[in-house]
């Protein structure tokens, strides 16, 4: 099973009204941790998908882009503080299982209005391969992951 991950990097609390990212497009609904992930339209992750309702898994929970994706990195909304933690260091799926949570290619092709072979051939070379072997590693989900 293939997965597209990172890390978060850096960790804010922003107030409701401000608008994170370029373009400055949405305001926040309420205040907000507000997380940073290295990873951008560089790396695959689409312009669009802030604008379909994209969406990540943080501590197995699905968290809305909080702005435009640019072309090194992607800011979440982790709700308001105390909420839910979310720390520097966290493991975030774009693509793939996380606790009883899963984001497909499947799903960001439907939210792009296009396939999920655009998807996944739209993720970089610049994104690190790491092929596992199932049994080998014994890895929860067992494959490849990006």
């Amino acid at each position: 099973m293939l997965s597209f991950r990172t890390r978060v990097t850096f960790v804010r609390t922003l107030d409701a009204g401000e608008r994170p990212s370029y373009g400055r497009r949405r305001p926040l609904d309420h205040r907000s941790l507000v997380a940073t992930l290295p990873v951008g339209y560089a790396d695959g992750v689409p312009r669009r998908l802030f604008d379909q309702g994209g969406e990540v898994l943080i501590r197995g929970i699905r968290r809305p882009l909080a702005g435009t994706v640019t072309m090194d990195q992607v800011m979440v909304d982790c709700g308001p503080p105390g909420s839910s933690p979310v720390e520097v260091g966290d493991e975030v799926v774009l693509i793939g299982r996380q606790g009883d949570d899963e984001i497909t290619a499947d799903e960001w092709a439907g939210r792009l209005g296009t396939i999920s072979y655009e998807v996944l051939c739209g993720i970089s070379p610049r994104v690190p391969r790491r092929f596992v072997e199932r049994a080998a590693q014994g890895t929860p989900d067992g494959g490849p992951r990006l």
